[in-house]
């Protein structure tokens, strides 16, 4: 791999947790976090017709130098010119190597532009890295079907291509995986998939969940409602579906929904702006499988963090100064975790308005939940510092919780009319997300959105921030850097490993003795 991005000086943010024990000779638990490095993880684009986006991250189970990523490539010399690639490293992402293989080889099928992947147990008590992508009859085929493969060679070899047929095919998909990894749970090792599908005479998308207690063998479904719109909208856009496990076996799923007077069948996105919207948010259900009947009991959707209606979330807006090329409307991409240890719910969106004095277009807002979903509180994650005398909009949030610390990486944007930037950057709490740092920069690299003409939402759709087996965070994210004006389009997939160490404290330590 070529054009390796240069690795920043690393960023140290030490933080007291407030919570410890405070005495004479009582340790504290500090919190460090450092931006370790920040790597490419694709080569660097050639052209606008060899570009990377939408990656998606699979950390290992007990190894956190082992981390897998998916990204879409389109290019020359690929499957029907698009090659969901598999990435593997074993430095926590400072090289990166191929898989040999790719998932869907040898099944004759086309492949769409959503994969995603997770990293679980398997039958052997080894690790399985699970893949889920859609996928059609033949290349140019518009009809997408669930597919599922797994590896346990890590991509040498692949199983044979799994296809979901209990759903017609459809042009949607955009689907999501994830394995329970808990070993304490009563659920440990089930693999679980969503995807969105259009039943006949539906007043919208439907939410169908799949789930495997026996590693990728056999599957069950459910379906999961949207939440009931206020009287008049019937109708719904879902999408960005999300499932993340919970420490007593149970799985979340995470939503955007919009509900509308009226949705287009044949014009899927379109909200039909603010006059046919009557909510927009990110609803979260809790389900439970159960392994032995194969059956599911799936709670009440309910809307966890409303998003305001304005132009840019009703009609998909444009931001300003970026050319047309980077829509901050939070439909495809929201954070959403469950902490491990204290089974706290966190769902994180960008919300994106009118410029206001002093204060930026776009700004984070934070919902937790400490009742399963049930009632949720929602507060603003601190702005963005200007950056050039610009100051900045926050979007594009991932969240990753637990254990100890809650971390949200997002996007910096130049509020501005004309020739726009944008960073990456983070912030993190550690009193369960109470209170929050300032916006701290993963690196001083910033590019302009203008440069992007031709390319799918600037730097594209979704992107993934998980945690690692030591309770760091990776990420990793579209980026425009290389771009050289508006017809070079070059997106390059770039991952940042932010490290959190935690360490004791106290009178005896900083003497050089043991705090104990």
């Amino acid at each position: 791999m070529g054009g390796s991005t240069p690795t920043p000086t690393p960023t140290k943010v030490p933080t007291s947790d407030s919570s410890a024990t405070v005495g004479a000779v009582a340790p504290r638990i500090d919190t460090e976090v450092v931006v370790e490095h920040e790597t490419a993880i694709s080569r660097v684009p050639k052209s606008i017709a060899d570009r990377a986006w939408e990656p998606v991250v699979a950390t290992h189970p007990t190894d956190p130098d082992r981390i897998a990523v998916i990204y879409e490539h389109r290019g020359p010399g690929t499957a029907c010119r698009i090659n969901p690639l598999v990435r593997i490293s074993h430095d926590g992402g400072l090289t990166w190597r191929s898989t040999a293989s790719s998932p869907s080889s040898g099944s004759g099928r086309g492949v769409g532009i959503h994969a995603a992947i997770a990293w679980g147990p398997g039958p052997t008590g080894n690790d399985r890295l699970y893949w889920a992508n859609m996928t059609t009859p033949r290349c140019g085929d518009g009809r997408f079907s669930l597919s599922t493969t797994y590896s346990d060679d890590e991509g040498a070899t692949w199983s044979k291509l799994r296809v979901e047929r209990e759903t017609p095919a459809w042009v949607g998909g955009f689907p999501d995986i994830a394995v329970d990894r808990d070993p304490a749970s009563p659920n440990h090792g089930t693999v679980y998939v969503a995807y969105n599908w259009l039943a006949p005479g539906a007043n919208g998308p439907g939410f169908h969940v799949l789930a495997s207690a026996d590693f990728g063998a056999t599957w069950a479904s459910t379906e999961i409602a949207p939440a009931p719109g206020p009287r008049g909208y019937a109708d719904w856009w879902r999408i960005g579906y999300r499932l993340r496990p919970a420490r007593d076996g149970s799985v979340y799923a995470s939503w955007y929904q919009a509900n509308l007077r009226h949705w287009d069948r044949e014009n899927i996105f379109a909200r039909g702006g603010s006059t046919n919207v009557g909510r927009l948010g990110i609803v979260v259900a809790r389900l439970v499988f159960e392994p032995a009947g194969k059956t599911f009991a799936v709670g009440t959707p309910r809307v966890a963090v409303e998003i305001p209606e304005t132009p840019y979330t009703t009609s998909g807006a444009s931001a300003p100064g970026t050319a047309g090329n980077i829509r901050p409307d939070p439909v495809f991409l929201h954070g959403f975790d469950v902490d491990p240890v204290t089974g706290r719910l966190y769902v994180a969106v960008g919300t994106y308005g009118a410029a206001r004095a002093g204060q930026p277009r776009g700004i984070i807002r934070l919902g937790r939940s400490d009742d399963e979903g049930e009632t949720w509180t929602v507060s603003e994650l601190p702005a963005a510092g200007d950056i050039g005398g610009r100051t900045q909009s926050s979007i594009r949030p991932n969240v990753v919780a637990g254990p100890r610390s809650v971390v949200v990486t997002l996007r910096t944007l130049d509020d501005t009319a004309r020739a726009a930037t944008i960073g990456s950057a983070f912030t993190f709490s550690t009193d369960g997300g109470v209170t929050w740092r300032d916006p701290i920069v993963i690196t001083d690299a910033r590019w302009g959105a203008s440069s992007l003409g031709g390319v799918p939402n600037g730097m594209g759709l979704r992107e993934r921030a998980e945690r690692l087996s030591d309770g760091s965070v990776f990420w990793a994210y579209g980026d425009g850097r290389y771009a050289a004006g508006a017809k070079a389009g070059r997106v390059a997939i770039v991952g940042a490993l932010i490290r959190i160490e935690e360490t004791l404290i106290g009178r005896f330590a900083r003497n050089g003795r043991d705090p104990t």
